[in-house]
C-alpha cells in the first residue's frame, strides 16, 4: 500500500482537527462526527449539527483534500469546502 492510498486514518484525524479548528474560528458550537468513507468516490464523509435535537447534516472531502492537507499544512482547499457548506447550513 503505496503512501497515497485511501482511506488513511492519518487523513481522518488531520481533517477531524482542522475540521474542529475551522470551527472554533468561527464560534460555531456544533457536534461533528466522522461518518465513514465513500470508497467508489474516494471521499470522507463528516456530519454536523447544533444539538441532538436537529439532523445531520453531511459533507464528503475527497482524499486528495486532506492529502495536500497533509503535506503542505495548509487548510486553504478545506476552507475552501467547510465554508459555503456551513454558510448554507449553519448561518
Amino acid at each position: 500500500m503505496s503512501d497515497t492510498s485511501f482511506p488513511r486514518t492519518e487523513h481522518v484525524v488531520l481533517l477531524g482537527e482542522k475540521i474542529a479548528a475551522r470551527l472554533q474560528e468561527r464560534n460555531l458550537p456544533l457536534e461533528v462526527a466522522e461518518r465513514g468513507i465513500n470508497h467508489h468516490k474516494c471521499q470522507y464523509r463528516f456530519a454536523f449539527r447544533r444539538n441532538s435535537e436537529q439532523n445531520w447534516v453531511e459533507v464528503a472531502i475527497h482524499f486528495q483534500v486532506a492529502e495536500r492537507l497533509a503535506v503542505s499544512q495548509s487548510d486553504a482547499a478545506l476552507n475552501r469546502i467547510l465554508d459555503p457548506f456551513l454558510n448554507r447550513h449553519f448561518p
